[in-house]
């Protein structure tokens, strides 16, 4: 294994995970090391998947092997990762590839093209996704986890294939926009379940394609972008009794959301089985951690994960002791995640 305490961090996590109140700290990136890497457009992707995913695995050896000494909560965990295309491509449609991302161009013009989605086990995009979870596996050699790639929800595969006319569909096609989310909520439990059947099960839990550990059957990251556009009326109709049907086969659900959607997430915490939410930062629009400030009482019962800086952490403490979080940390230097691991251990769990 490429971390020599894996054990620790294991343990760490999983008495994190039954505590009531405390901290962990993934250091996510490290600007000061080097590694080597190629465009994402460079590989003629969605050919040649093997040689593209040698080069994910060179480069996350890499990452790793120059930091090892940090004694962060960071499970060494590798999925395929194609840009973003990938969770929702699946369903139909065209992909374009760019230097460090992809898109799913909307191909569901009006309701007539329905008969365009398709659920199918040869579909590239999903054998890119689950091949390519067996390819790393193979790979792997006991040196990595294997960790889930996870997936859009259901109205965000909504939002992709249907393209914006999606917030038109609310007031002009509500019932065949209902027809498109059932679909939708399908799609993710077609990807989800089929990625379960190959990624590590790591002391009875999994890992998120995020890279958080979560115990037995649970998934995730599954994610409501497009619920920021949106009033909560709307999110009820429309948005969650169709997670709900996703999120009420498992027993944990991993959720990312955005600080601009915050006027949602009362609804989204109060979805059954959701009890981890990632609320990332956006521009123009309050950092994530003043986010969960402003919803304390809806988070109280909740993982929360928030990134943070240096400043940040030092600036919460006394609200992170009283709360159960799981701090995402991009340094600048070694030294800089050395020290902030250190300053996050003060917070201790309970």
């Amino acid at each position: 294994m490429i971390r020599n305490d894996i054990d620790k961090v294991i343990d760490r996590t999983k008495k994190f995970t039954t505590s009531r109140r405390g901290t962990l700290i993934q250091v996510k990136g490290i600007d000061e090391l080097v590694c080597p890497s190629r465009p994402l457009n460079s590989f003629g992707l969605p050919d040649n998947m093997e040689p593209y995913l040698d080069s994910l695995m060179e480069g996350f050896m890499c990452y790793w092997n120059q930091r090892k000494h940090i004694e962060d909560d960071l499970l060494p965990a590798l999925s395929p990762w194609y840009g973003i295309a990938e969770h929702s491509a699946f369903v139909g449609g065209h992909v374009d590839f760019s230097k460090n991302t992809s898109w799913h161009h909307q191909f569901i013009n009006t309701y007539e093209d329905m008969g365009k989605l398709s659920l199918d086990e040869n579909n590239i995009y999903l054998k890119l996704v689950i091949d390519g979870l067996k390819y790393i596996k193979e790979k792997a050699d006991d040196r990595f986890f294997i960790r889930y790639r996870g997936a859009d929800g259901p109205m965000d595969i909504a939002n992709v294939v249907r393209g914006n006319d999606i917030f038109y569909d609310i007031y002009e096609e509500p019932e065949m926009l209902k027809e498109l989310m059932d679909f939708c909520q399908k799609a993710v439990l077609f990807t989800l379940t089929r990625q379960k059947e190959i990624i590590d099960v790591v002391d009875g839990g999994v890992i998120t394609g995020f890279g958080v550990w979560l115990e037995g059957n649970s998934i995730g990251h599954i994610s409501e972008d497009a619920s920021t556009m949106i009033s909560p009326e709307q999110f009820s109709e429309f948005g969650k009794p169709y997670t709900e049907k996703v999120t009420s086969q498992f027993d944990h659900v991993f959720m990312h959301v955005h600080a601009l959607g915050a006027h949602n997430l009362p609804l989204i915490a109060s979805i059954d089985k959701i009890d981890n939410i990632e609320i990332s930062n956006d521009p123009n629009c309050k950092r994530a951690i003043e986010i969960y400030k402003d919803f304390e009482e809806v988070l109280k019962d909740k993982t929360v994960i928030v990134n943070l800086t240096n400043q940040e952490v030092k600036e919460n403490l006394e609200f992170l002791k009283n709360h159960k979080t799981i701090i995402w940390y991009d340094a600048a230097t070694v030294k800089d995640a050395v020290e902030t691991v250190s300053l996050v251990r003060t917070l201790g769990y309970e």
